[in-house]
């Protein structure tokens, strides 16, 4: 090759790989949104956690905060103030409220609804209240939905019961009276500055730039402050469950009074694919000092009635995966029986799945699929819930095995709750 192509080849080469070095420099953006519980990082942004690790989120002046709440909030909702019930929890936060004109925004779902949801609001005057948007100290520009723009815009009356949105002259109800729960997202009451580590859960919406992701919009749900009202001498104790906790849930803290500091996570804990993706957020910070966990009783398994073995004994490995990372005593709860009122029990689907909420399906399928797991984790004792109620249907629990209602209310809620502080008594004791 002659020193002249030798030459030319030099510089193209360069020029390759000049581009290509440019190019890196200008990281593409890609859309995304995840949600976690809030971790401390700087004055210019916050981490994530969550199932699938810690991300690091930066906020600019652009980023828009709301706060996310469910409508039946709206209910506490006076001219300059929210006062937000934290779930499970005695906590209340206080939510001062900008003055000023408030815009309400429902967005429809789905290329049939805007007709429908039209229709509906002619005859009935009525808007259901599902994906609620408030914009506070905003004036509306008012309109009804089209097919470009499938938006309810008016001016929200939260005074009135029940809440009213005024489009072009005309007033609508804004409810669910159909029954249902949704959320609502309230724009300009709060700032980045208040995305306060460990006692909000966040959902950030923005675009992933390298190893950062850039927030356009952060939606906070409190979760309250697990650690502020406990009494530092106190062990800590974490007891995650579906509604059947929150029925034995007052036994349970009076058998335990001035033992432990007692909390449950800021919700219902439902089926065991919620645990497996929330239990990182309901465990928190527990590496932060103040903020770890003693002993952790959980149970999953009416809201699995539906679920098939494989995938609820990996739900079950994926939490007890993040439980053992605490270091607590941990227990499992077995899962309270469903009464005889309801259908008997058959056999497993053709795909596999139990038979749903049946008489007789925890005893045949849920209770003996959660046992395998636990025998492989020797550690975890049990406190038998489903036998306790099998033990005493003669007396406590007759009038119960013959309903139609898997809750447990009065005395037979307060005896789960006792029987589980028993035995959480027996795993701690020594190690107070």
């Amino acid at each position: 090759m002659n020193r002249f192509w030798k030459v030319a080849l030099v510089l193209v080469l360069g020029s390759c790989s000049c581009l290509t070095a440019s190019a890196r420099q200008k990281p593409a953006t890609t859309p995304v949104t995840l949600t976690g519980l809030v971790i401390p990082r700087d004055n210019d942004g916050m981490y994530v956690r969550n199932a699938d690790g810690q991300f690091e989120i930066q906020w600019t002046e652009k980023t828009e905060v709301a706060l996310e709440i469910n409508t039946r909030l709206l209910k506490g909702l006076k001219e300059d103030l929210l006062r937000y019930h934290v779930q499970a929890s005695t906590e209340v936060i206080d939510f001062p409220l900008p003055k000023g004109p408030i815009t309400g925004i429902i967005t429809l779902r789905g290329s049939n609804r805007g007709d429908n949801a039209l229709k509906v609001a002619r005859e009935e005057n009525w808007i259901p209240e599902s994906g609620l948007i408030l914009r506070f100290s905003e004036k509306p520009v008012e309109q009804l939905p089209t097919h470009d723009d499938p938006r309810f815009v008016g001016l929200w009356d939260p005074t009135t019961r029940p809440r009213i949105l005024s489009i072009k002259g005309t007033r609508y109800e804004v409810s669910l009276k159909k029954g249902g729960q949704t959320n609502a997202l309230l724009f300009n009451m709060l700032s980045v500055k208040d995305c306060k580590p460990f006692v909000n859960r966040a959902r950030v919406i923005g675009r992933q730039q390298g190893d950062t992701i850039i927030a356009d919009e952060i939606h906070l749900l409190p979760i309250g402050d697990q650690a502020a009202s406990d009494a530092p001498q106190l062990p800590r104790y974490l007891f995650i469950g579906d509604s059947i906790s929150g029925n034995y849930t007052k036994g349970l803290r009076a058998a335990l009074m001035d033992e432990f500091n007692i909390h449950h996570p800021p919700t219902n804990c439902g089926p065991s694919g919620k645990g497996k993706n929330s239990i990182v957020e309901w465990l928190g910070a527990h590496e932060q000092e103040g903020r770890g966990w003693d002993v952790i009783s959980f149970n999953f398994g009416h809201w699995d009635a539906g679920n098939d073995k494989v995938s609820y004994q990996a739900n079950l490995e994926s939490v007890i995966k993040e439980l053992k990372k605490t270091g607590a005593s941990l227990i499992w709860v077995t899962t309270c029986p469903v009464p005889r009122g309801f259908p008997a029990s058959g056999g497993l689907t053709s795909d596999g799945k139990a038979p749903r909420r049946t008489s007789g399906v925890m005893q045949k399928f849920l209770n003996p699929w959660a046992s395998e797991v636990m025998a492989r984790h020797p550690e975890i004792t049990v406190c038998d819930q489903w036998q306790y109620v099998k033990d005493n249907e003669a007396e406590l629990y007759k009038d119960w095995w013959g309903g139609k209602n898997v809750h447990f209310g009065g005395q037979q809620a307060e005896a789960l709750g006792r029987l589980l502080a028993i035995h959480v008594g027996k795993v701690t004791a020594g190690k107070k």
